[in-house]
């Protein structure tokens, strides 16, 4: 029962983030929204490190696993603040389906994983089909959308990236540990990057700005991941990946439902093929055995015709 508790917290807490980074900028600016997120999220993270009996790490290795997990925090959210306000919530959700596929590529170049089988290599090419038909209905109505699909794409390569980077680094610290060395690093990078954007805080307070702040602090940074790392260590990954499938979805309810976002025939064509290639990239098993079977069957035709043809001219 705490699994299943958990699963379903995890996939609602990661459906409504993209809306309620839009909600958090009603009177915040992006920068404003994103390093106050993290830096409150950064000092709230020690203290459940220590209720959970653990201790940061310094090593060389855990220092190089917290830069690459930053490129996932400081990179990704920052990208995806930048255009969150030029797109509709579920969008952003969905082409952050792309990040398995994403994660996939880089790890075959990088990692050299011979996970990026023909099939996925499809699903892959039929994606970013998808995205094309969303980039093109947004432009056609919004001269401004591309400033939110240029910043949801960078930062769903950002967010693959770091994923890569923090395997290839292998530190094996705890997750929690990880998490809050991650968000520190973050933090500092926002710190040095204050000077270029600056803080605003409005003398006028908004309710729904600092109460949506309050939500991605509390849940959206540090209960979705914990919540995460232990449904992920309870279940299969088959399992724990239906979240990119299913929270799209969730996502796109929910900016109808708090934000009345309509999206055009296009967008939802193109968010269809996306969630289309995601499925197919997830579970390529059978895909690919059907391809095998296919050209295994078309080989021996072949080679049976090209016996056949040897035999009849002797």
């Amino acid at each position: 029962m705490k699994i299943i508790v958990a699963y379903l917290m995890v996939l609602l807490i990661w459906s409504t983030t993209p809306v309620a980074i839009q909600l958090s900028q009603y009177n915040l600016d992006f920068f404003t929204a994103v390093s106050l997120r993290m830096w409150i999220s950064a000092l709230l993270s020690l203290p459940l490190v220590w209720l959970m009996r653990q201790r940061m790490s310094f090593s060389a290795q855990a220092i190089q696993s917290y830069l690459g997990g930053s490129l996932g925090i400081y990179g990704a959210m920052m990208s995806v603040y930048w255009g969150a306000a030029h797109i509709p919530s579920g969008l952003i959700s969905v082409i952050y389906g792309l990040s398995p596929m994403l994660s996939g590529a880089l790890a075959y170049l990088v990692l050299r994983e011979r996970e990026l089988t023909p099939v996925r290599l499809l699903a892959l090419l039929v994606a970013l089909s998808g995205l094309a038909l969303v980039v093109s209905a947004r432009m056609s109505i919004d001269g401004l959308a591309w400033k939110g699909i240029v910043g949801s794409v960078v930062s769903v390569l950002c967010f693959a990236g770091s994923a890569v980077w923090v395997k290839q680094v292998g530190a094996g610290i705890h997750p929690m540990v990880q998490t809050s060395g991650t968000l520190w690093v973050s933090s500092l990078l926002y710190l040095l990057t204050l000077p270029v954007f600056g803080l605003n805080i409005p003398a006028e307070r908004d309710l729904v700005s600092f109460a949506a702040l309050g939500y991605l602090i509390v849940f959206g940074s540090l209960l979705a991941f914990v919540l995460y790392f232990y449904i992920l260590r309870h279940l299969p990954t088959s399992r724990v990946t239906l979240i990119t499938l299913i929270a799209p979805v969730l996502a796109i309810f929910w900016g109808y439902t708090l934000r009345d976002e309509r999206l055009q025939w296009q967008s939802f064509a193109g968010a269809a093929l996306l969630l289309l290639s995601l499925a197919v990239y997830q579970w390529h098993q059978v895909p690919d055995r059907w391809l095998r079977d296919f050209v295994s069957h078309r080989f021996s035709v072949v080679t049976k015709s090209v016996q056949k043809s040897k035999r009849q001219s002797s």
